[in-house]
């Protein structure tokens, strides 16, 4: 890891009181930030490697490879070498530890030296891991050099790849099963608020090649060649995959899902998979929504997409309580995120190369159904004005502004402008849904439409954003709250987003400029979206959105008694948990429902008062003004003046 990622996540960390353990060696990075560390004991390791060489060998003459100098592993390393030296008679030789850089090169470079006889040939070298030892048992091996005849190599780490060095490596394996499990005793422990165990370093074990003159391990030996078999052949399935063409070439979500579903054989020891997507995943202008769609690849599991809030981790183990562990990976392009697969595994498993190809694929086909949409989206409704959106003909944004420049305010009205903010969840991927998303904002453009008249101005100056200059009577929150009324009647839209799923303001524009008045009302809208996310947090907000929508799209049903036999406690945790969720009580909701629609029509058509209040479904034209007055504070007649002055 680089040094600037690590000062990165060090830069995070810091004041947080989130409960931490540190697995390996301190970083200086790290410095400042309170956490727990454990390592295996690398000195008392490497003193009992260079122990056996001198014991059950008679080496005396022992040469040592560590990493990089400057950092605390490489140092710790060759203390255990001098430790282990003077404890049996030993001493020393500084010009016989070497330091390298933990590749393949330092070896390669020090083993060079020994052939060319530039520095005398010692009995045995130690390298600090195992890869620096494969490189200098790579080039002895080049150059006809006999291990152990004529020098013994071994190493510290141990990694099941030295089967494809020869001769077959002996090194020392780090006890990382036992620090994996004290670690999760000790995070444990700190979030359940218990004292910390005492801690000691687990030991390991020499795993025995042919580099040094001690018998092969035979049962070892046949372990990892049944598991490199393993592998040679899982990698062969791979290898010649269509997954990566297939998600290229597929046209919707629905497809794409389908394939990683297919490939999922790809993966092994998987419980489930997940793909998990932001909610603006495909906007380019966008920052990572807090909502993410998720859906399980496997076609066998059942469950739909589900929406959860993006730190909500523990969703996926409560829908699979067996699952020991869960690895969230991202899924990106470039700068842009799209969201993380999360993983999931019976076993303490850990992902591989192939998986990481495979996620690759993912983020590949992801950008180009990203880009897909995009032109399909824009080729519906390409701009070919200066001054006007093609698709809904209202002003784009250089129109809106010119407008701004030329309006003139009649008489003693007040200049506002409004701002909508629409769909501010999308999860619509299929060409179907493009279509329906063009529907939507074309009944988006119908409903300002009404809202303005026939002397306000609007324009659409993004995909789902919209800007009106409205001249009325009215203050700000008045023709806000209208023009939500008027978009709640709005069918198409609704239908398609639901009534939870804009925003917008009115500001009063006095003396600023449109670019003052633009930051203003995005800061407003801002933090209106952010009050909207909060909601869907809600595990319920699923089924209780629904319920909204009904209530605002069918008023006239909203106070029908229930039929069914509900019991009191069910309707009593349904009415607090729809107040927890929206705010407000479910009955105040059905009434807001119906005062919404009367605004409408106050304010877009001339129907009487009493027809407007059968619409809304009121048998009584005199209840209904009287709820009217009460909920807006001014009767229903003098709305309909005021706000059509």
């Amino acid at each position: 890891m680089e040094s600037d990622t690590r000062s990165r996540i060090a830069a995070i960390l810091e004041g947080k009181r989130i409960p931490i353990v540190g697995i390996g060696t301190r970083l200086e990075e790290f410095e400042r930030i309170d956490y727990d560390l454990i390592n295996t004991n690398d000195i008392e390791d490497i003193a009992e490697l260079t122990g056996h060489l001198i014991e059950q060998h008679s080496f005396t003459d022992i040469a040592f490879l560590s990493g990089m100098k400057e950092i605390e592993t490489s140092r710790l390393r060759v203390e255990g070498y001098i430790k282990a030296l003077r404890s049996h008679g030993i001493e020393p030789d500084m010009n016989k530890v070497y330091y390298g850089d933990f590749w393949y090169n330092s070896g390669e470079e020090l083993a060079g030296r020994y052939v060319r006889g530039e520095i005398p040939m010692p009995q045995a070298v130690i390298c600090a891991n195992d890869v620096m030892a494969y490189g200098m048992l790579r080039c002895f091996a080049d150059n006809n050099i006999n291990v152990p005849q004529q020098i013994t190599v071994v190493s510290y780490e141990y990694t099941d790849t030295r089967l494809y060095y020869y001769p077959l490596l002996t090194s020392y394996h780090r006890n990382r099963e036992d620090l994996g499990k004290a670690a999760a005793k000790r995070l444990r422990a700190v979030i359940e608020g218990e004292s910390i165990p005492e801690y000691k370093a687990p030991r390991g074990e020499i795993i025995f090649g042919s580099s040094c003159s001690c018998s092969i391990d035979k049962e070892q030996s046949l372990s990892e060649l049944k598991l490199a078999e393993s592998k040679k052949n899982y990698n062969d399935l791979n290898l010649f995959s269509t997954m990566e063409q297939k998600l290229i070439l597929c046209r919707d979500m629905e497809e794409f899902i389908h394939i990683i579903g297919d490939f999922q054989w790809m993966i092994q020891n998987k419980k489930n998979i997940y793909l998990c997507l932001y909610s603006d995943w495909h906007d380019t202008r966008s920052g990572s929504s807090d909502i993410m769609f998720s859906r399980s690849v496997f076609h066998w599991d059942g469950s739909k997409a589900f929406e959860m809030y993006h730190h909500d981790l523990h969703t996926f183990f409560d829908m699979n309580s067996s699952a020991e562990v869960c690895y969230f990976t991202p899924l990106f392009s470039g700068q842009r995120l799209f969201g993380y697969m999360a993983i999931l595994y019976e076993t303490p498993e850990s992902y591989d190369d192939i998986y990481r190809h495979w996620l690759k694929s993912v983020s590949i086909g992801l950008e180009f159904l990203r880009l897909k949409n995009d032109i399909r989206y824009l080729l519906s409704c390409q701009n070919v004005s200066e001054y006007r959106d093609t698709l809904t003909g209202m002003s784009n944004e250089k129109g809106i502004r010119r407008a701004f420049q030329a309006v003139n305010v009649h008489g003693s009205k007040r200049l506002y402008f409004v701002m909508l903010r629409t769909d501010l969840f999308p999860r619509r991927f299929s060409e179907e849904e493009i279509s329906q998303k063009t529907e939507a904002i074309l009944g988006t453009a119908k409903a300002i439409s009404k809202f303005c008249g026939n002397h306000d101005i609007s324009g659409r100056i993004g995909n789902d954003e919209f800007v009106c200059l409205v001249q009325s009577m009215a203050e700000a929150d008045m023709i806000a709250d209208l023009l939500s009324s008027v978009l709640f009647q709005e069918r198409v839209y609704t239908d398609y987003a639901g009534v939870s799923s804009f925003v917008c303001c009115a500001v009063p524009c006095k003396d600023a400029s449109f670019d003052e008045l633009l930051q203003i009302a995005n800061e407003i809208c801002e933090q209106k979206h952010l009050e909207l996310a909060a909601q869907r947090k809600n595990k319920s907000f699923g089924e209780l959105s629904s319920i909204r929508n009904s209530v605002y799209t069918s008023v006239e049903s909203t106070f029908e008694s229930d039929k069914d036999n509900t019991s009191i406690e069910k309707i009593d945790a349904f009415r607090r948990n729809y107040k927890n969720c929206f705010g407000v009580t479910f009955h105040q909701d059905c009434i807001n429902a119906r005062i919404a629609k009367a605004k409408y029509y106050l304010a877009t058509t001339s129907v009487s008062i009493a027809e407007i209040s059968e619409k809304c479904g009121y048998i009584d034209h005199k209840y209904f003004q009287r709820q009217f007055t009460q909920n807006t504070g001014i009767p229903a007649l003098k709305y309909r003046n005021l706000i059509k002055m």
